[in-house]
């Protein structure tokens, strides 16, 4: 297991349309163009580094992720070909700012985040991992406020159960000193690890909707999924954490439900279902 804890600076890029390339940010000027907002959409989609119809896979996402415009997309298991996808898109390019991490200490696939609202800073932490596993964090400019969000991509397996303990507890401490956060991403989590999220933390798929499961890996519905493994599952590994006072989940949904393609009746998005979740300011938290 790899225990090298290590936090860089990653790049807020934006596309230049003069030169027809994505250039670094002055993000030191972020705070001065700060948007209003009284609502926010947030949505995470681990889109499987698999090359199975990689390409198909990929351009159905960005379609699904066309369509709705999240204010914020964090992406898990992002290889340097759909990095490029998802950066060749005009309408990423037109609204969106970028930061990834991609390759090097985050291993064969790692982490992109877009963001339609300006951005201060961006980080990139290792986590103690055996799968060159991180999260990526931004500090967003909105109203008054600096919500921090994290995407995270924890370590997978039923043996790395106590190892995703002690890397959820690594990213809450670096949460610590944020009011506003959310957490959202691959947490590879079980039922029997929820007991890991408590106050400030709230998990927000139960607290609106606790009569239904959420399951983001569900080979029921995603034969795709079955067809990999050949066996049957139904988890809830995708979500989205929130804590502070000032923004409240209103709603939450799954993405890429259906297949990409009647043509394609076995292929999905991905492997895993992505989660959208919208908030609103306001005080106060979802009741259980």
């Amino acid at each position: 297991m790899r225990l090298l804890r290590r936090r860089r600076s990653v790049a807020v890029r934006r596309f230049d349309a003069e030169t027809h390339r994505w250039v670094d940010a002055d993000v030191s000027a972020s705070a001065d163009v700060a948007v209003d907002r009284d609502e926010l959409t947030v949505a995470t989609f681990n889109i499987w580094f698999d090359d199975y119809h990689a390409q198909q896979r990929y351009l159905a996402i960005v379609d699904l992720l066309r369509e709705r415009r999240p204010d914020v997309i964090a992406l898990q298991e992002v290889t340097p070909a759909a990095l490029e996808i998802f950066l060749d898109q005009p309408w990423v390019r037109d609204e969106y700012l970028s930061a990834s991490a991609v390759g090097g200490d985050a291993g064969n696939y790692g982490m992109l985040m877009l963001s339609r609202v300006p951005i201060t800073r961006t980080t990139y932490s290792r986590l103690p991992t055996r799968q060159s596993r991180g999260f990526l964090e931004a500090e967003l400019a909105v109203n008054d406020l600096r919500p921090s969000v994290c995407c995270l991509h924890l370590d997978s397996g039923k043996s790395s159960a106590r190892l995703r303990r002690w890397q959820l507890r690594r990213i809450f401490r670096a949460q610590k000193s944020a009011e506003d956060a959310v957490l959202l991403g691959d947490f590879n989590m079980r039922d029997a690890e929820n007991d890991r999220i408590a106050p400030p933390y709230c998990d927000i798929w139960p607290a609106l909707r606790p009569h239904e499961p959420g399951f983001t890996e569900d080979t029921s519905i995603n034969h795709m999924r079955f067809d990999a493994r050949n066996k049957k599952r139904q988890v809830r590994f995708d979500r989205v954490l929130l804590k502070g006072t000032r923004w409240r989940a209103a709603s939450i949904e799954l993405l890429g439900t259906q297949p990409i393609s009647p043509d394609l009746p076995r292929v999905f998005p991905s492997d895993h279902f992505g989660v959208e979740c919208r908030l609103v300011r306001g005080r106060g938290r979802p009741r259980r």
